[in-house]
């Protein structure tokens, strides 16, 4: 397997913030929780800037996944845009029943098309679509975000990721390159303030 993918170069690093006024969790970051995600997409790399639940007494980083809905899909069958991290099995919801993904189809370019086990209530166009604990009636969200990633990282076992906590500076929502949701806005202010 060649280590470099001849006339191709990877997408740079999204200028977030100003790196002077970020602060992180300490020397050392914490290790990335991989078993959750899909190493296949974005050429096998989470890129800096993705929400994430720090757990401070394992130093163990979990990713906090959503998804954009878009226009054309159904409830049972939404088209998303394709800067998700989901992989089948995770429990999703929008306001109703949590309920599992059963397929994702990525043959389009334009979007992926969740196969949901169920309809999943609230699941239209501009809807964010959140990961539940568990798939049934009142669902919770899986990981509540209090860090994003401060650094590029290879989907890979035993990689470790530095986390910033707080940065001394309002950050645009529209660059942090994946969904987020207005329950993670709300979790990361007023220590991260997306705008």
């Amino acid at each position: 397997m060649p280590y470099f993918k001849k006339n191709e170069r990877p997408a740079p690093d999204p200028k977030i913030w100003d790196e002077l006024k970020t602060h992180s969790d300490g020397l050392g970051g914490a290790m990335l929780d991989v078993t959750e995600l899909d190493a296949t997409k974005n050429d096998g790399y989470l890129i800096k800037g993705c929400p994430a639940y720090l757990d401070f007494s394992t130093k163990t980083a979990h990713v906090v996944k959503a998804a954009l809905v878009v226009a054309g899909g159904t409830t049972s069958a939404p088209r998303v845009s394709k800067n998700h991290l989901y992989k089948v099995g995770d429990f999703v919801y929008v306001s109703g029943d949590a309920v599992t993904i059963n397929a994702i189809d990525t043959s389009t370019l334009a979007y992926d098309v969740l196969t949901l086990s169920a309809a999943c209530t609230g699941a239209t166009a501009g809807a964010i679509i959140v990961q539940a604990l568990a798939a049934g009636a009142t669902p919770a969200a899986k990981y509540t975000a209090n860090v994003i990633l401060g650094n590029r990282v290879k989907i890979v076992a035993g990689v470790t990721v530095d986390c910033i906590y707080k940065v001394d500076q309002w950050v645009e929502k529209a660059r942090i390159p994946y969904p987020v949701s207005a329950a993670t806005v709300s979790a990361l202010n007023p220590n991260i303030i997306l705008k």
